[in-house]
């Protein structure tokens, strides 16, 4: 006989569990460049090298040359080579205010010790370190001086001795603090 009709649609079923992960796909097409960023603020300038200027000498030897400039036997720092090794003395590269400072120990022999830092051949300023023979003592200074170019600054000896050893009681440092027109 003839086929009967076909039944009505049954219900939804429930919805199946999930199925593994797939693989993951090729990459996409690279975009298209983005737009400049905005431009940054100008930093600050450099120092240029004809303006890095700075010294430290020590004293690892005693030193009793009277009236006579101090030669300091150890140069630690000598940025720029301004700081003369064998005079011991600084020769300024640039018009420019500086900074220079002046630590010693006197030597145990001598009572007294005067020691002066001279800019071309006048005093600046002095130093004065006193204490019985047999006893240390020290003494410092500093000072902040307007340099012209090829100006010359240096520590002169004026009575006593400096004690000097690996310690290193006794320094002299400086550096240009900034150049001026």
């Amino acid at each position: 006989g003839n086929h009967g009709n076909n039944g009505n649609n049954g219900a939804t079923g429930q919805e199946g569990a999930k199925g593994e992960k797939g693989d993951k796909g090729d990459m996409g097409p690279r975009g298209e460049r983005g737009h400049h960023g905005p431009k940054g603020e100008k930093g600050y300038p450099g120092i240029p090298p004809e303006l890095q200027v700075a010294f430290m000498a020590s004293m690892a030897t005693h030193f009793s040359n009277q009236n006579s400039g101090i030669i300091f036997s150890s140069v630690e720092t000598n940025v720029g080579n301004f700081f003369d090794v064998m005079t011991g003395r600084f020769g300024a590269p640039v018009n420019g205010v500086y900074f220079f400072t002046f630590n010693m120990m006197k030597h145990e022999d001598v009572e007294e010790v005067y020691v002066y830092l001279m800019h071309n051949g006048n005093t600046v300023f002095s130093l004065y370190s006193y204490e019985s023979k047999g006893k240390a003592d020290t003494s410092g200074n500093s000072a902040i001086l307007k340099l012209a170019k090829g100006d010359e600054v240096w520590l002169r000896m004026g009575n006593g001795a400096l004690h000097g050893d690996h310690q290193r009681f006794s320094t002299f440092a400086g550096f240009l603090l900034f150049e001026t027109k």
